[in-house]
């Protein structure tokens, strides 16, 4: 096999919404977005069950 070459690019822009959010708006925030992919993926291993 050929191996890939990956380069990391970690050129980021940060959005103006996120920027002016206080510290603990952001970790508010990425609670919320925790708890959310925490429930999709506990629906989707629910939904591979079912269907198994």
């Amino acid at each position: 096999m050929a191996e890939k070459e990956y380069f990391i690019d970690d050129r980021v822009v940060v959005p103006d919404e996120i920027k002016r959010m206080t510290k603990e708006e952001r970790l508010a925030e990425i609670a919320r977005l925790e708890a959310e992919a925490a429930e999709k993926k506990k629906k989707i291993e629910n939904h591979n069950k079912e269907t198994a």
